[in-house]
């Protein structure tokens, strides 16, 4: 069990999202219909997540995103929301206050307690979300924890993006997540610890049938950020190609 935390320090050289034009702050402002919009998202027994809508009206899949160690949620709101264009809704999970404004996972399992949860409560708020297509994406813990709990959620995540996690995935590991619906994997590392377990788990993924790709962004360190976020979006068509729900190939 993943119990220990895995301090993450904060990440370097990632550019700021450029928020759309008809997207509000957190402050309850009136809503344009059908504009995107970033809130606050009451979970139940944990603390509140943010969940960004996309504009329109039309169904469209969800990201979840995951911060490291002394991260927040809306660090990685900002992140996803960019990479994926502000095609999909990113929910972000934000843990236990560390205190000074950080937060952490305490374990893989409170994690994926508070992840059913924030689906949820995601779910009830915005019944555009689609049924699978989900992308899970974690940094640092939410990496780590996410390879030890995610094998049996395929069906609702299909593809995983785990940034610099240090959790080995097995073949047993990659069999579950395969069987439970699973499809992509995409490991993404800017420091020399993560590529040298990275390696491994994609040989072990591939060999429990699941397809997936190192991105490493040789010298980058520990971050989610500059050159790693960089490798990512270029990584992002391939974990979803054929997939309907996204269009990360158009301009």
């Amino acid at each position: 069990m993943l119990g220990s935390i895995t301090c993450a320090p904060q990440a370097r050289g990632l550019t700021p999202a450029v928020p759309s034009v008809a997207a509000s702050d957190d402050r309850g402002s009136a809503q344009v219909a059908g504009a995107a919009k970033q809130r606050a998202l009451d979970v139940p027994g944990f603390l509140p997540a943010v969940l960004f809508s996309p504009a329109g009206s039309q169904p469209r899949p969800l990201v979840v995103a995951t911060h490291g160690a002394g991260g927040t949620p809306e660090w990685a709101c900002q992140q996803w929301r960019q990479l994926t264009r502000e095609r999909s809704f990113v929910l972000c999970l934000r843990g236990k206050s560390m205190g000074g404004g950080g937060y952490y996972y305490p374990d893989h399992r409170a994690l994926e307690a508070e992840l059913k949860a924030a689906e949820r409560a995601a779910r009830a708020a915005e019944p555009r979300l689609l049924a699978g297509s989900g992308v899970y994406t974690g940094f640092s813990q939410g990496a780590s924890m996410g390879s030890v709990m995610l094998p049996a959620h395929g069906a609702r995540f299909p593809y995983l993006v785990l940034t610099e996690g240090f959790e080995l995935w097995s073949v047993a590991r990659a069999k579950s997540f395969k069987k439970s619906g699973g499809k992509r994997v995409l490991l993404a590392c800017g420091s020399k610890q993560c590529e040298m377990t990275a390696k491994q788990s994609v040989r072990w993924l591939e060999q429990g049938g699941v397809e997936a790709r190192l991105e490493y962004a040789s010298g980058a360190g520990h971050t989610p950020g500059g050159d790693v976020e960089r490798a990512l979006s270029r990584a992002l068509p391939w974990l979803v190609r054929a997939d309907p729900a996204f269009a990360l190939d158009a301009e």
